[in-house]
């Protein structure tokens, strides 16, 4: 008879993975070829079998398994293939792990390091569920190649090297067990390439690990410092919890795009990098995204968006703008003739150009009027254009637009409960529509060399519609509009602190860099009209 100690032998465990798990280790051997239970003889409960807890099954040939909701916890697994090494190894620990962040526990950076270290294509998977223990062998490939394509959760990376060459890494998991492989798809991989890949591990496994928790939380940014002279652009999908979340990345030299969707709604934000030129400083970026996810706060909290969905937004945003590509806001010239100069981009926002939105999933509370929906679609950009015959005579104009179209139910009293039905009695409620739109405008131009135009044009309005309603009859209808409007001359100022800082008067260069700052804070978005007013009254002089 096999007993406990062959046993954790015979399934591949080390002794830290076994004792993780909680069973007993007695070898730290190779993972064997697939370990198979099929056609058993008989079956031995126990004891009676309670909601989650662990029996003791035995087999024909006297092997054990502790199996929980048709999931063998621990060994006998039914392997793939015969392997040696960490994936291996880690799949063994991690396949008895409760929750998805464990059952991935290390496995992507152990896929590019596999990469790194000379490996090609490959292919592994743990099959754990009773069913698959007692099946054939025809069986047990059906259900691999099930786990490998269709389980409930999964998530890929593509990386496409600057010589062409094309690599695949792929995890999934349910409660059949992990799968995970490697395909090396097109071309040949460089030293260098492999090692930029290698560079990749600790970023996409921080990646997976963000992507396992419950909610699902975005970690990318590592996986954007890729090296842009080996690799050319990298590719996420993750389809999590059975299809309800699914997520796509994209990055290469000259765009960043992430797209989400899901039970609560959408997102999707893209950032273009070839304009980056523009991007002003570290500082000046962090300003503008701090400035960027306080609007995103207000339009969620004005128009009832999801909470989940709007934390997911600003991570995706703030994320993808956390840091561009060295050599594009270095390189400064857009065009041969026409070119950025510190100074424009210290009036602009430090950002590069986006488009980000963010939409929940359109809702039917009220079974009376179906007209009646409740929404939240929140969307908001950047442009930069620059032109000129000449960069003497250039000139720079960059708009940001934002609006928010929103709409939902609430009791007539705070705190209530709604439940709207079809009873009159129950029809006791207030519908707000929200339609807000915002814009900032910054025009910059030259002539001759000398400063022509510096112009800041910025408005904002908000349009509240209120219905409220009595045992289902329509008491009110209010419509509250506000809205404010701004345009700011900076010309003048600029050119006498310009003029101080040539001439080197007492302060002239302080006074310069605190006017082109006060530009750059002040043309940021407001969506606001009241913020608006407040910042029409601020004194033009730094």
């Amino acid at each position: 008879m096999t007993t406990l100690s062959t046993l954790s032998a015979a399934t591949g465990y080390q002794a830290g993975s076994a004792a993780r798990a909680g069973t007993v280790a007695g070898s730290t051997g190779p993972v064997p070829a697939a370990v198979s239970t099929a056609s058993p003889s008989s079956a031995v409960v126990l004891s009676g079998r309670a909601n989650g807890a662990l029996v003791q099954l035995y087999s024909a040939d006297g092997t054990m398994a502790a199996v929980s909701d048709n999931t063998v916890t621990s060994g006998p697994f039914v392997w793939e293939s015969r392997q040696t090494g960490a994936i291996s190894s880690l799949m063994a620990g991690d396949a008895v792990a409760g929750d998805l962040a464990g059952r991935w526990h290390g496995l992507g950076k152990a896929l590019l390091d596999h990469i790194k270290d000379g490996g090609g294509s490959f292919s592994q998977s743990v099959l754990q569920s009773w069913q698959a223990v007692q099946a054939d062998e025809g069986v047990q490939a059906i259900l691999r190649q099930q786990l490998h394509d269709f389980a409930g959760n999964g998530i890929g990376l593509s990386v496409v090297t600057a010589g062409g060459a094309k690599v695949n890494f792929s995890l999934s998991a349910d409660s059949n067990g992990i799968a995970v492989k490697v395909e090396v798809a097109e071309g040949k991989l460089a030293d260098d390439e492999r090692e930029a890949i290698g560079g990749l591990g600790d970023a996409f496994q921080a990646a997976v690990n963000g992507l396992a928790e419950q909610p699902p939380r975005l970690a990318l940014e590592g996986l954007l410092k890729f090296d842009t002279a080996a690799l050319a652009s990298i590719d996420l999908h993750a389809a999590l919890g059975g299809g309800d979340q699914a997520i796509d990345f994209h990055a290469d030299a000259g765009q960043r795009t992430l797209s989400t969707s899901g039970a609560a709604g959408a997102i999707k934000v893209a950032v273009d990098l070839n304009g980056a030129a523009i991007a002003g400083s570290a500082r000046q970026r962090q300003d503008a995204i701090a400035s960027y996810l306080e609007q995103f706060d207000a339009a969620a909290r004005r128009g009832h968006g999801d909470e989940s969905l709007n934390a997911l937004f600003k991570d995706a945003f703030a994320q993808l703008n956390s840091s561009y590509p060295g050599q594009a806001s270095k390189a400064g010239q857009v065009s041969p003739a026409v070119g950025m100069e510190d100074a424009d981009r210290k009036m602009l926002t430090g950002l590069a150009d986006f488009t980000a939105s963010v939409s929940g999933t359109t809702r039917v509370p009220n079974p009376l009027d179906h007209g009646e929906v409740d929404s939240f679609d929140y969307r908001v950009s950047q442009r930069t254009t620059l032109g000129g015959g000449s960069q003497a005579n250039r000139h720079i104009v960059q708009q940001q637009q934002s609006s928010l179209h929103a709409a939902y139910h609430e009791p007539l009293h705070a705190g209530a409960p709604l439940k709207l039905t079809t009873d009159k009695q129950s029809q006791n409620y207030t519908y707000r529509q929200i339609d807000d739109e915002a814009s900032s405008t910054l025009e910059i131009a030259y002539d001759k060399g000398f400063l022509a135009r510096a112009l800041l044009r910025q408005s904002a309005s908000q349009q509240t519609h209120v219905t409220k309603y009595v045992l289902g009859k329509k008491v009110s209808d209010i419509t509250t509009p506000s809205q404010s409007s701004i345009v700011r001359d900076f010309t003048a100022q600029l050119r006498d602190a310009a003029a101080d800082k040539e001439r080197q008067a007492a302060g002239g260069e302080f006074r310069w860099e605190q006017m082109l700052s006060l530009i750059g804070s002040l043309s940021l978005l407001k969506q606001d009209p009241a913020v608006l007013k407040r910042q029409a009254a601020l004194p033009l002089a730094a």
